[in-house]
């Protein structure tokens, strides 16, 4: 089956959606942090809001959309590429990838929780601590880690 574009080309474009989107959610938990620390209404505050406001709209969601486009279009050309017994290549898929598959779902329901919040912070309303969310900067990471790990090692 032929294809617009490369198996590599697309696998290239879906690493570096996903480093963008990752490192986006590594970022976003520390503005919320500061946005904490500080009294409301202090003239950071403002500044602080806006910045994580765009990182939710030029980074994340943007990156977000690109990485599990690419994931989905890798999946079917090297998993479900033979569309004449689809059923019998979809039952080949091996454990690992699905484990990496809930994991990015995990991912984008972070995301979800994490564009949720900037909301309530965005109304005056802070339901975390600082700590928490200098805790929850790690999150994507550790996530990510073993993310890459199932889609290399495949075990």
């Amino acid at each position: 089956m032929q294809h617009f574009i490369s198996y590599d080309f697309a696998r290239g474009i879906h690493i570096i959606a996903v480093i963008a989107w990752i490192s986006g959610m590594l970022m976003l938990p520390r503005f919320y942090a500061n946005i904490t620390a500080l009294n409301p209404g202090d003239a950071g505050v403002a500044t602080l809001l806006q910045s994580a406001k765009q990182i939710r709209t030029i980074i994340l969601a943007p990156f977000m959309t690109l990485a599990w486009a690419f994931g989905l279009f890798l999946f079917f050309t090297y998993f479900a590429s033979d569309w004449e017994t689809p059923a019998d290549r979809l039952a080949g898929v091996p454990v690992w990838f699905w484990g990496k598959l809930a994991l990015a779902l995990a991912l984008t329901a972070y995301h979800g929780v994490l564009v949720a919040e900037g909301r309530r912070l965005a109304t005056g309303e802070r339901r975390r601590s600082e700590g928490f969310w200098r805790v929850m900067g790690v999150v994507p990471f550790v996530v990510a880690i073993v993310i890459v790990l199932l889609a290399t090692v495949e075990p």
